[in-house]
């Protein structure tokens, strides 16, 4: 017995842990089926911005299309996400754009969403787009629920849609007897995480669980990718390690008459990707690909780095409090806290981190935060801790 508990111990925390990961991949599975995108291709000059009603959008700020054959207008809403997208096509920084809609609700400040209009419109409407050989420029517009969720190029391939693909991803994984232990869900991106249900040891006390992740955003928001992971037990917290299938949504140029194409051209295109996902995670789950990871795990635990180039590495992801949290981490490791691994020492005595050590502290600063989105970075930052041993 250590300091971490039993192997017996820590296969009942993955029992329960499957239990919880269960119910989240049923919910997951029914929101990606729910969701129904309208896709259109527009011209920018088709576009036009105006400040929406109090509390109608997240923004403020809404996007009106005209309606073919009618006096009626579509009037949709804009994710921040799709806000984001728009702004950086025309060289808006976020900055002034988000000063602008931070108006608190006061009609006294509805002038600056106003401005934000009406440069989107300038700017939309007054640069010289580059069209195509089938016609002029236009963008695709994903909308769900009255929601622009993504604004993208028409080379964009709608075809690599979440639902066909994450049923392959479970399919595949119920197959090879990996268990679900984690969804996430965001109005513009989804991941799954399933383990193989065993506990290993890499270092004397140290209880893992290894597995496979899928993700995709339909909006942009990241490209569909199938990876491997580590799960530590300890910590309920994930590492995500680079991308073993990974494909950005390009395709052919979309024409107009894309938006509906033929079942056989889209049964094609999702055939062959699920077949990918189900070669990859066999590929990942396999007993040699597994025994490789734990090699590279030990080699991390080995492998000291001084603090001073990890903050510089880690400057790019993390912002200053979370870098002091993972600082004060470091200082507490040398002083016996047992809920991350052992830190390594330089021979002042003074502590020093190593590289399991980093993606570790890095995966539970992940599971702790409370954004979506920016858990799901901070796990492949920690993975990639992992991923540069890998490579040795």
């Amino acid at each position: 017995m250590t300091q971490y508990g039993t192997e017996a111990d820590a296969m009942r925390k993955v029992e329960n842990r499957v239990a919880v990961g269960e119910r989240e991949e049923a919910a997951l599975l029914q929101t990606v089926a729910k969701t129904v995108i309208v896709d259109k291709l527009v011209p920018p000059e088709s576009m036009t911005f105006e400040h929406a009603a109090p509390g109608l959008g997240e923004h403020r700020l809404c996007l009106v299309y005209p309606t073919s054959g009618s006096m009626m207008k579509t009037r949709v809403t804009i994710h921040s996400h799709a806000f984001g997208q728009l702004c950086a096509k025309v060289s808006i920084p976020m900055a002034f754009a988000n000063m602008l809609t931070q108006t608190d609700r006061q009609p006294e400040d509805f002038w600056k969403v106003e401005l934000l209009a009406h440069n989107l419109n300038t700017l939309f409407h007054k640069t010289e787009w580059k069209g195509t050989s089938s016609g002029p420029a236009r963008f695709l517009h994903r909308i769900v629920d009255g929601e622009l969720r993504g604004f993208l190029s028409r080379r964009y391939n709608r075809f690599l849609a979440s639902a066909p693909l994450l049923s392959a991803f479970v399919d595949v994984c119920r197959f090879q007897g990996a268990k679900p232990i984690e969804a996430t869900s965001t109005p513009v991106k989804s991941a799954l995480k399933c383990i193989m249900p065993q506990v290993y040891e890499p270092f004397p006390g140290e209880y893992i669980c290894i597995g496979v992740e899928w993700s995709n955003s339909d909006f942009g928001a990241g490209k569909l990718a199938v990876c491997q992971t580590v799960w530590r037990i300890r910590t309920n917290s994930s590492s995500v390690l680079d991308e073993s299938i990974s494909r950005v949504h390009l395709g052919s140029i979309i024409q107009d008459s894309d938006l509906e194409v033929s079942d056989d051209t889209a049964r094609k295109e999702v055939t062959a990707q699920q077949s990918a996902i189900a070669d990859v995670v066999t590929q990942q789950l396999s007993a040699k690909t597994i025994e490789r990871l734990l090699a590279a795990m030990k080699t991390a635990h080995e492998e000291e780095i001084p603090w001073s180039r990890l903050r510089s590495q880690l400057q790019r992801i993390l912002n200053k409090n979370e870098l002091e949290w993972m600082e004060s981490c470091l200082d507490m490791g040398a002083k016996g806290i047992i809920d991350l691994p052992p830190v390594s020492f330089a021979p002042d005595h003074t502590p020093m981190p190593n590289a399991y050590w980093a993606s570790a502290t890095m995966a539970l600063l992940a599971s702790e935060c409370g954004d979506e989105d920016k858990k799901l970075d901070l796990q492949k930052a920690a993975g990639t801790l992992l991923s540069n041993a890998l490579k040795a």
